[in-house]
């Protein structure tokens, strides 16, 4: 690929990156979708497995002593249960998910990558991400400590927790996947970026939350109520019901997930590409450098030009997060609300 084919990277609206993003999904949906099942579906199935065989082992152990229902076999499955999500935390927070973002950059760049390609140029980034995302949940649980802190903790704790989870966290994948960067490092510069636009990302992270509950969370509970009414009138075992709901839920959380996270996690990339043409302008400096090379081959970017200088948190960042926390009280009111409202008429009604 030469320099007059590269791609355009540029700074763009929202709209124009949703629309760049879910492009780049639908070109390489099989792709992208096959990157993420190659450790998600066999793990999800296990954990079904896993989840039926400890319902059972309650079932029974409260049939043969409700005092004491517990049994060895429960508590096996209790244990092979915390065993796989640790397995799972592995393979698809770190393994996949560095995968994914390294695939979704190099098509974002022009040098489209196969779905086992994208596992062989990974190293040690998944091992990064993991030891990051590790991190990031100690500092969560700092920050439920520091929200029951009188007034400061009370007004700018949700904020923050709002703003780590949904809008720094997810910037790490990219950074770790695509820049030379360590554990500490990576989360300092995630959170440096998503202070370059702070509203913003705010913004998008809400639009991602809602199109999460409408791909994923909105199936799933519409499917659990039919499933569960569709149980009410089965006339077989306890067991042949919970292995009924266990594979259905199994299955329709699967299905609704493989098409979401590959999604979110295109989004984020091309975030992250946003971000870095606005504030460090990436797209000339690709330009220059001819970063896009050529075909199949791992994306190289240019180094990082400007390093931010601004101590990890400042007064102006405790303001916005007060306020965020602020909007998100007003909002939650504004809900239960509604929600009041709607019951109490129904209910007169």
């Amino acid at each position: 690929m030469t320099d007059s084919a590269l791609p355009i990277i540029r700074p763009m609206t929202l709209a124009e990156l949703l629309d760049r993003a879910i492009g780049l999904y639908r070109q390489n949906f099989l792709k992208f979708i096959g990157i993420f099942a190659i450790p998600y579906i066999p793990l999800m199935l296990i954990q079904s497995a896993l989840t039926f065989f400890t319902s059972t082992s309650m079932i029974n152990g409260i049939n043969r002593d409700p005092a004491n229902p517990f049994t060895p076999a429960m508590l096996n499955a209790y244990m092979g249960t915390l065993f796989f999500l640790f397995i799972q935390f592995i393979l698809v927070n770190g393994v996949a998910t560095a995968a994914l973002t390294r695939a979704v950059a190099n098509n974002y760049t022009g040098k489209p990558v196969g779905i086992l390609d994208s596992y062989r140029t990974l190293s040690t980034s998944w091992l990064r991400l993991i030891l990051a995302l590790i991190v990031v949940f100690i500092l969560v649980l700092f920050l439920f400590v520091w929200m029951i802190v009188p007034c400061v903790g009370w007004f700018s704790g949700p904020g923050i927790l709002f703003f780590i989870g949904l809008v720094v966290t997810p910037l790490i994948a990219p950074i770790i996947s695509l820049e030379k960067l360590g554990v500490f490092a990576s989360i300092h510069r995630a959170w440096d970026l998503a202070r370059t636009r702070f509203w913003w990302l705010v913004g998008m992270a809400f639009v991602l939350t809602l199109l999460g509950q409408l791909i994923v969370t909105g199936p799933v509970y519409l499917f659990s109520v039919i499933l569960q009414f569709a149980l009410s009138s089965f006339s077989g075992s306890m067991e042949q019901q919970l292995a009924i709901s266990s594979i259905s839920q199994t299955l329709i959380t699967m299905s609704m997930s493989l098409l979401y996270v590959p999604l979110q996690l295109t989004v984020m990339t091309v975030v992250y590409f946003d971000l870095r043409a606005r504030s460090e302008g990436l797209d000339l400096a690709m330009q220059m450098s001819g970063a896009a090379g050529s075909e199949n081959e791992s994306i190289n970017l240019p180094e990082i030009t400007n390093k931010s200088s601004m101590p990890f948190i400042t007064g102006m960042d405790i303001g916005r997060f007060a306020l965020l926390s602020l909007a998100g009280i007003a909002i939650y009111a504004l809900i239960i609300s509604v929600v009041f409202f709607i019951g109490m008429a129904a209910f007169g009604g």
